[in-house]
């Protein structure tokens, strides 16, 4: 793991971390260079850690609790596909972002949620048309 830090200090508060894992073993294909690293970066907000950027994809995303990372065409009615099966099966979301390079390309949206989704709300997320991808996290 690479990992690439300012100096921070009370006069000058760290900003920003840039991480960048090789070997990485989970699949999220979006996120992963050519050598096999993935690169996020992450900001210091209100002396919180939030994911700004998954690969090239700006997000802003505190980095506590359960999140779901989706790689998908950028289309309308995503957020809501996604969100609506969440709620049937009772899964609390906390926030959700979208971060996009240009419209209707790819995207990567951000999905906190305040428990695990269960197996069968993953595969029903999963079966989505436009979802090329997607992780569960637990942070």
């Amino acid at each position: 793991m690479k990992i690439i830090l300012l100096d921070g200090s009370p006069e000058n508060p760290l900003e920003f971390i840039q991480v960048q894992i090789a070997n990485v073993k989970f699949k999220f294909a979006i996120a992963i260079f050519d050598s096999g690293e993935i690169k996020v970066e992450v900001r210091v907000k209100d002396r919180k850690p939030h994911l700004t950027k998954v690969d090239s994809f700006g997000v802003d995303v505190s980095m506590e609790g359960s999140l779901i990372l989706c790689s998908q065409v950028d289309q309308p009615g995503m957020i809501s596909s996604v969100g609506n099966i969440l709620g049937e099966e009772n899964v609390n979301v906390s926030f959700i972002s979208v971060g996009k390079i240009a419209p209707q390309k790819q995207a990567v949206m951000t999905i906190g949620v305040d428990e695990k989704p269960s197996k069968e709300v993953l595969k029903r997320i999963r079966e989505i048309p436009a979802v090329e991808e997607f992780v569960f996290l637990k942070l």
